[in-house]
This record gives C-alpha cells, sequence and structure tokens, in this order.
C-alpha cells in the first residue's frame, strides 16, 4: 500500500516536472510556423502575410515566429492547400476557390459576377451567413480558416476596341483559361472564347490570335498585355477572396489565447491587404492611362443578365443552399 502511495506521488512529482519542462522550452524557443504563399515579394499579400507575422510575433511576446514564403518556393496553391492539410507547410494564404476540392458549395466562386461589388462579397463571404460553408470545407479537409477577408483584384475585360454592352462582343475572340464554365461565361456574354496557356497571351494579342483577354489590373500592367490592347473594359466580372489556413491539429495544440491572436491578427492582416490591394489598382490605373489605355465604363447588368441563367443550369455542382446565401443578398 505504501510503495503505491510513493508510486503514485512520484508520477505526480514527474509529471510536474514535464509541464515546467515544456513550459521552459515554449517559452525559451518560439514555435516557427512556415507560411507559404504564390504572390511575389511586393504584393498586397505577402505584405500583408508579413503584417500578420509581426503582430503575432508582437501579441505572443517572441512565443510564435511566422515565416513568411512568397513567390511559391513552397508550391503553388494547389500544392500549398495539400501541404497545409497534411502539416508539411503549416500556413497558407491562397484563392477562395481552392476549397471547393473539399468541399462541394465552393465550387460557385468559379462563376463570374456572383458579386455585384466587393462590399456584399465581404459582408457575405466574410461574415456569417458564410459561416456553414466555411465549417464544411474546415470538416473535409483538416485545415483551419483563420480569415477570409483578403480581398484580391477585380478582374476587367482588356480588349482592342470598346466594349460597353453584351452587343459590343459579337465575333470578339477572347483568351479563356482552361475552365469550361468561363468559357461558357464569355459565350453567354456574346464573344467567342479562345482557350490559351497564360504565357502564350502577349503573342497571342501581339499576333491577332485574340483581340481580348481577361486579368486584374496588375497582372495586365506587369505582363505588359496593354502593349496590344488599348482598351479596358470596366466589366468587373470575377472578384474573389484569399483566405488565410492554417493545419488543423496544430492549430488545436495551441492554447485558446494563441489561437485568438492568430484569428485576429489574420483579420487585421486580411484590412490592410484589402487596403493595399484598392490602392494598387488605383496606382496601375493611372500607370496605364498615362500609357496610352483608354479606361471604358460598360453596362455591367447588361453582361451580368446574360451569365445568371448559367446558375440554374449548373447547380449540382454547387447545390441550391450556397446559391440562395450568395444571391440572396
Amino acid at each position: 500500500m505504501i510503495n503505491q502511495r510513493i508510486h503514485q506521488v512520484l508520477v505526480v512529482v514527474v509529471a510536474l516536472v514535464l509541464a515546467v519542462s515544456v513550459v521552459t522550452t515554449a517559452q525559451n524557443k518560439p514555435l516557427v510556423l512556415k507560411m507559404g504563399l504564390i504572390s511575389p515579394a511586393d504584393h498586397p499579400v505577402t505584405k500583408a502575410s508579413q503584417y500578420m507575422a509581426e503582430l503575432v510575433k508582437e501579441r505572443t511576446n517572441g512565443g510564435i515566429d511566422i515565416q513568411v514564403f512568397p513567390n511559391g518556393v513552397l508550391g503553388g496553391e494547389v500544392e500549398l492547400q495539400a501541404a497545409v492539410r497534411s502539416g508539411a507547410v503549416h500556413m497558407a494564404s491562397i484563392g477562395d476557390g481552392h476549397a471547393a476540392a473539399y468541399s462541394k458549395p465552393w465550387n460557385i466562386f468559379v462563376m463570374y459576377y456572383i458579386w455585384p461589388d466587393a462590399e456584399t462579397m465581404h459582408q457575405i463571404e466574410a461574415g456569417e451567413p458564410f459561416e456553414p460553408f466555411v465549417r464544411d470545407y474546415e470538416q473535409n479537409s483538416g485545415v483551419t480558416v483563420l480569415a477570409l477577408n483578403w480581398e484580391q483584384g477585380t478582374r476587367h475585360l482588356l480588349a482592342k476596341k470598346p466594349i460597353r454592352t453584351p452587343e459590343d462582343l459579337r465575333g470578339v475572340k477572347i483568351r479563356v483559361d482552361q475552365l469550361p464554365l468561363h468559357s461558357e461565361g464569355w459565350k453567354a456574354m456574346g464573344a467567342n472564347p479562345t482557350p490559351l496557356a497564360f504565357p502564350e497571351v502577349y503573342s497571342a494579342l501581339q499576333q491577332g490570335v485574340v483581340d481580348a483577354m481577361e486579368c486584374p489590373l496588375n497582372w495586365i500592367y506587369s505582363s505588359g498585355f496593354h502593349d496590344h490592347a488599348k482598351y479596358l473594359n470596366l466589366t468587373a466580372h470575377s472578384r474573389y477572396m484569399n483566405m488565410v489556413i492554417i493545419n488543423t491539429k496544430l492549430f488545436e495544440g495551441l492554447s485558446p489565447e494563441y489561437q485568438q491572436i492568430l484569428r485576429e491578427a489574420a483579420l487585421e492582416a486580411g484590412i490592410y491587404e484589402t487596403e493595399l490591394s484598392r490602392q494598387e489598382e488605383l496606382d496601375y490605373r493611372k500607370k496605364m492611362e498615362a500609357e496610352g489605355v483608354t479606361f471604358v465604363e460598360v453596362d455591367v447588368e447588361a453582361f451580368r443578365n446574360r451569365v445568371i441563367p448559367l446558375f440554374e443550369q449548373h447547380m449540382d455542382r454547387w447545390g441550391r443552399e450556397v446559391y440562395d446565401v450568395i444571391m440572396g443578398q
């Protein structure tokens, strides 16, 4: 009986020693988290990720050290999501559409004209209405979403002529990616979609293989596409968010205090990133106008009305529930 009590006491003592040892180790050695990005060093996403790292380091008194890896050095967005899921990479900031790999409702983000404006996108997607779909993604993926408010650039139509209505798109050959729904969208709007790999776009515009392409302003300018197409038609057909994700097992192993710090810092960094992204669009517009590009206001509702019927035709891809949440706006 005495030996049993002595054994119990020793177990408690050893447990206390180990607990103190773990705390001491955690205090002396910060938890280092690798965060992967595809964005270049000067991109708003990279700057906001570095800002988030600073906030977390300060608020944890050095307890968590987020190391940011831009330029896709840890992989593209598909690879980053898989790596965060497995734990090979701890964190990442990726486009919201990639969540569709693990959650059916997120397929809706492939479609054009799901958001009438950026404010609605924030209100719905980064707000309470979208939380059930975030939970579904998290449960299926093994990934936790820290923030979903990192606004990315609006995609517009660059063409060799002004496009104000769908009728102006008749016969226009527009470069599209390999997603069939994007081709369907541009067909519905009146264009002639031509699938091409992104590296081929510059020469295709130069040689007349295509008459138009679509992208955010930063990609258009940095790639020099405006050298051969001088009308930036403000179609605003696509807006999207980046989401900050972290491995769920890792996140759940942190203290509630650290979890809250990470969530709050990711959200604050999202506000900062959105401000940078919007300012960047204004800056690129000034640069492009200075280089002879004409910005054209278009009848956005006319284009949107051409695309909306496609949502019903492909409802099985994402489901009625998420459609009603977004379109109920």
